[in-house]
């Protein structure tokens, strides 16, 4: 993906962060609604539920990978995102997606696992099981083992098994 080859500062690498999450939250949960059929507010729920989990999956990668910008980064990334949100959604004004993004963060910390080692099998209580469970209850489809495992999917690829992605939170 040609953003993730911007490097040459903290705001441009923490742009392209904040640009890639929202494509991944706006694509992810257009395939949640075509599938599920849900409402423009669900729609909208899920936008700022994906978004927030992204943030807290980068968060976790930044402190993984690239530990000593780890704070200088996110803190672009998530004021950047809370604008987005804020500047797509006037009803979202900036400081309520702040609140709603650091409220989840503390929401996010309990779970010390992004996965399990042995994630073929149902990975409970890991962060990307909640992610999943989280964005299953948004959708008035509780325990939708499929849908948790969609959203697990999509997060592997666009975050944990990209070597894409991890290359440029390390640089």
């Amino acid at each position: 993906m040609e953003l993730l080859k911007i490097k040459s500062s903290i705001d441009e690498r923490a742009n392209a962060l904040t640009y890639h999450i929202s494509i991944v939250s706006t694509a992810f949960s257009g395939h949640v609604v075509k599938n599920y059929q849900l409402s423009h507010d669900q729609h909208l729920n899920l936008i700022l539920i994906s978004t927030a989990q992204q943030l807290h999956l980068v968060d976790r990668l930044l402190f993984i990978n690239n530990f000593e910008r780890r704070k200088e980064i996110i803190h672009r990334v998530f004021i950047g995102q809370a604008r987005m949100i804020a500047g797509l959604w006037p009803q979202f004004y900036e400081q309520g997606s702040l609140e709603f993004f650091s409220d989840k963060q503390l929401e996010y910390i309990q779970y010390p696992d992004i996965i399990k080692k042995n994630n073929i099998h149902y990975p409970r209580g890991s962060l990307l099981w909640e992610f999943g469970e989280e964005i299953a209850l948004s959708s008035n489809k509780k325990r939708n083992h499929q849908l948790i495992m969609i959203t697990m999917g999509t997060y592997k690829f666009y975050y944990i098994n990209n070597a894409e992605i991890r290359g440029f939170l390390t640089a």
